[in-house]
C-alpha cells in the first residue's frame, strides 16, 4: 500500500469544479486551477469543519486521464485539515474509475510519510463512477476504502482492512430560471469506523442548488447550497461555497 500511497502523492505534486482553464504548450493537457471559500466542510453525511474554509484545487488533464490535489484549510489552525492526491480515468464516455489519497493531518503531530498500517493518516479509497448524459442525468458511484488505518476491524487476532463501501446515487438538471440542482443518496453497506456506523446506514440525503452570477463583464462568481441530512445520526448541515475563480 505504501507505494500506492507514494506514487499518488508524486503524480499530485507533479500536476471538483474548476474554473481557471489553461492549455498546455498546445499538445492537448489542460491545467485547471480554482479556489473555492466555503462555510463548511461537509463529506458523505459527515460534518468534518462547522467553520469557514478555504478549497484550493490543482487538476492536469490528458486525454482521458486527470490527475490533481485538493485541500480543505480552515481558518482556525485547531480545526479539521485534509490535503488530498487523486487520479480518474475515463473508461468510456459513461464509465471512470479513480484513487484517491485522504491525508487528514495537524500541524505538529502527524508525518506525511508515516504510511505504517495501523499509524498513518492516509485513507486510500478507490472509486468506479457513473455519469448520465442527455435527457437521463443519472450519477452513480461506489467507494471502497482500500488503505489507512481509519478504516480497520479486530478479527482473529489481527487488525484487518474493513473495505467500507460507500454508494451514492444522484440526479440533477437545470431549471428555468437558471438554477442548477442535484438530489442525492447515500448508503455505506456495513459496520464501519470509518464512517461511525454500526450497521448499513444510509448516511447521506442532499439537495444542492447553484447559480452563477455575473460581478462584471468578464468576471462572475458561481454560488451554491447544499443541504445535507445524516438520518443514522440525525444531523442537519445547510453549507455554502462560492468559487472565486
Amino acid at each position: 500500500m505504501k507505494y500506492i500511497f507514494l506514487v499518488i502523492c508524486i503524480i499530485g505534486l507533479a500536476s471538483n469544479n474548476m474554473y481557471s482553464q489553461t492549455d498546455l504548450s498546445g499538445n492537448g493537457m489542460k491545467l485547471d486551477l480554482s479556489v473555492d471559500l466555503a462555510s463548511g466542510f461537509v463529506w458523505r453525511g459527515m460534518a468534518l469543519n462547522t467553520t469557514p474554509v478555504v478549497q484550493p484545487a490543482i487538476t492536469i488533464t490528458a486525454g482521458k486521464l486527470s490527475i490533481g490535489t485538493w485541500t480543505s484549510a480552515p481558518f482556525s489552525v485547531s480545526e479539521y485539515k485534509e490535503l488530498d492526491f487523486f487520479a480518474t480515468f475515463q473508461l468510456t464516455s459513461f464509465f471512470s474509475i479513480g484513487i484517491s489519497d485522504y491525508y487528514a493531518y495537524d500541524l505538529w503531530n502527524s508525518s506525511f510519510f508515516n504510511l505504517k498500517k495501523e499509524e498513518t493518516n492516509h485513507s486510500l479509497d478507490f472509486q468506479l463512477m457513473y455519469e448520465g448524459k442527455g435527457n437521463f442525468p443519472l450519477k452513480a458511484m461506489a467507494s471502497t476504502i482500500i488503505g489507512g488505518s481509519s478504516d480497520l476491524k479486530f478479527k482473529d487476532g489481527k487488525m484487518k482492512r474493513n473495505f467500507s463501501t460507500y454508494l451514492e446515487v444522484g440526479y440533477g438538471n437545470t431549471s428555468k430560471h437558471g438554477f442548477d440542482w442535484e438530489v442525492l443518496a447515500g448508503m455505506v453497506l456495513m459496520k464501519s469506523e470509518f464512517y461511525g456506523i454500526s450497521s448499513a446506514s444510509i448516511i447521506n440525503l442532499g439537495l444542492g442548488v447553484s447559480k452563477t452570477f455575473e460581478v462584471t463583464s468578464t468576471y462572475s462568481l458561481p454560488l451554491s447550497l447544499i443541504l445535507s441530512i445524516n438520518p443514522t445520526i440525525e444531523t442537519v448541515f445547510l453549507t455554502a461555497a462560492i468559487a472565486l475563480f
